[in-house]
């Protein structure tokens, strides 16, 4: 029997728990809320909506490029990725949704810290609501094999509300499972450009978003 390390338990249920939510569907605006007010945020569907449309338009602004995104999970933001790309999650059930949304993007179960690239086989990794799930090891993988294979590594990522915390275990429960123990982070854009040697290119309560 192999036993698993403390921090190998936490990530096979953190996926454990992400593969079961994507097989509820899409997540949707009113998830967004639901998941803001939860945190004792005052906030409204039509606030979370409107950051959500101004960051949209940024993504698509930017300059297309050769890319991957990784923790592309349903595909909330794919569509609005410039350039020729694909879409990787360690989620089957994640990635099928986005094929319904998405269905002529390339999609790649992998895992964020072992990258299916060679050296520079692209221009652009976007990380998309993945980097705040990531433990402190975790993080420096990931931020290597980012820079491994791309010249540019964009981060977005949940911002954070006054009264949120920068760091927590958020305690989950998903219809016919038992609770799960989930690790999060939350960003002030300054602060996340600063830990990845970036430039913030967006910083609303909402969502961050990075350009290392």
């Amino acid at each position: 029997m192999v036993l698993l390390e403390p921090a190998q338990v936490d990530r096979r249920r953190s996926w454990e728990y992400y593969d079961r939510r994507a097989q509820e569907g899409q997540r949707t605006v009113r998830h967004a809320a639901e998941y803001w007010t939860g945190l004792g945020v005052e906030t409204t569907e039509a606030e979370i909506e409107a950051e959500g449309l101004e960051l949209r338009r940024l993504l698509r602004s930017m300059t297309p490029a050769v890319f991957a995104e990784v923790g592309a999970g349903p595909g909330t933001f794919t569509s609005d990725l410039p350039g020729q790309g694909l879409a990787l999650d360690q989620s089957d059930a994640a990635l099928r949704v986005l094929l319904t949304g998405a269905p002529t993007i390339p999609a790649v179960r992998a895992d964020a810290s072992r990258l299916p690239f060679s050296d520079r086989a692209l221009e652009r990794v976007f990380a998309t609501h993945i980097y705040g799930l990531l433990r402190k090891q975790e993080r420096e993988m990931f931020i290597a094999e980012a820079h491994r294979v791309a010249d540019e590594l964009v981060v977005l990522d949940a911002g954070r509300p006054t009264g949120v915390p920068a760091e927590q275990i958020q305690r989950r429960t998903l219809s016919g499972s038992g609770p799960f123990e989930i690790f999060r982070r939350h960003f002030d854009a300054d602060e996340l450009a600063q830990e990845l040697g970036g430039q913030p290119v967006f910083a609303g309560r909402f969502y961050v978003l990075v350009i290392a």
